[in-house]
């Protein structure tokens, strides 16, 4: 019997709010280089085209997105890019792609689901596990968790089980937990059976297909039409704007069972604010991350960057803060509170500054 096909499907509709400044609607953080060669979609869809072939990674993008995607990626093939006519979260976004690929290779067909905007320190040893996650694939649902490094409470994180029989690196998922206080972060720190939440998840076709069938009903039953029908485009684009928005996590993830985990560490991190930064780029001997056309003295552990367009950044005599300056914008924020960038985002959406969202 042949093997099953083995498809990426990266999500790229996010925003990306809590890198504002840099990160808008119309640029998200996915879109961002943060100071490297390529941007985080580039890396990402290089590292699974190597892994996977290009004409087998795709990417699901919001509609209002799908121009700067393709224009980010001119080596995309055409018909890798799988287009939300509205966005409706990760679970109908993985579901589309799902029902694609159904139609395209079958409902045996491997799906690695990944976020567009991870940053990955060891691509070897990426490549290793996920090639290891897509092996159990054809049995379970798989995911990937990350080994912690430290009591983090921006991650959700999943609770480690027995060993798979027969496998030396996968377990048994016990259950999905939310992101902690501090004080629970650490208590699962020091356990040794917690791992963070990557947000990977491995799985067939079909069983995706099957899973929303019995715990989400309205959205499985445009997938189901989707697989069938003589013009899935069209259909999309009428009934998808109105089925539920909600995430794969939540509305498939944390209800299933069986599902198995493939432990990584691999220098992984979501870059989910501005202070993830001197973690992912080099640091000067005082610990700052400086991009763009700036000038930092007498500072300790900043994160200073200046956009293209972006007027002279001058820092001096700080620590731990973190300066973002775009030709129309600056973000001033303590790393410790690179969080509460967003609140800027929600009020300016309240006071209806569109052309800064």
């Amino acid at each position: 019997m042949a093997k099953p096909e083995q498809f990426a499907v990266i999500l790229a509709g996010g925003g990306g709010t809590r890198l504002w400044p840099a990160s808008r609607r119309s640029r998200p953080k996915q879109l961002l280089s943060l100071g490297a060669s390529e941007s985080l979609l580039a890396a990402t869809f290089r590292r699974l085209s190597a892994l996977l072939g290009p004409e087998r990674t795709l990417i699901v993008t919001a509609a209002d997105q799908a121009q700067a995607i393709r224009e980010a990626l001119p080596g995309l093939p055409g018909d890798s890019l799988v287009v939300e006519p509205a966005p409706r979260n990760t679970a109908p976004a993985v579901g589309l792609a799902a029902a694609h690929i159904a139609r395209r290779a079958g409902q045996d067909a491997l799906l690695a689901v990944v976020p567009s905007d991870a940053f990955i320190r060891d691509e070897s040893r990426y490549a290793t596990v996920l090639r290891t996650a897509l092996a159990q694939a054809s049995q379970a649902i798989v995911t990937i968790g990350i080994k912690p490094t430290h009591a983090e409470t921006g991650y959700g994180y999943l609770q480690t089980g027995a060993k798979v029989a027969g496998s030396a690196d996968v377990c048994h998922v016990a259950r999905f937990v939310e992101k902690p206080d501090l004080l629970t972060a650490r208590a699962y720190l020091a356990s040794g059976d917690y791992l963070w939440n990557s947000g990977m998840f491995f799985f067939s076709a079909g069983r995706l297909l099957s899973e929303a069938r019995r715990l989400l009903p309205e959205l499985s039953a445009l997938l189901d039409e989707l697989c069938a029908s003589p013009d899935p485009i069209a259909l999309a684009q009428q009934r998808y704007p109105r089925v539920p928005a909600i995430s794969i996590d939540y509305g498939i993830m944390e209800k299933t069972q069986g599902i198995q985990v493939v432990p990584g560490d691999f220098g992984w991190s979501d870059v989910g604010s501005w202070a993830a930064v001197t973690d992912i780029r080099p640091t000067d001997v005082d610990g700052n991350v400086i991009s763009g056309d700036a000038i930092v003295k007498a500072s300790k552990g900043s994160v200073v960057m200046a956009e293209p367009g972006a007027p002279l950044v001058g820092v001096v005599g700080v620590e731990g803060i973190v300066v973002v300056a775009t030709r129309d914008a600056v973000l001033v924020v303590p790393k410790h509170r690179a969080q509460e960038v967003r609140s800027v985002v929600d009020e300016l959406s309240a006071q209806g500054r569109k052309e800064l969202l």
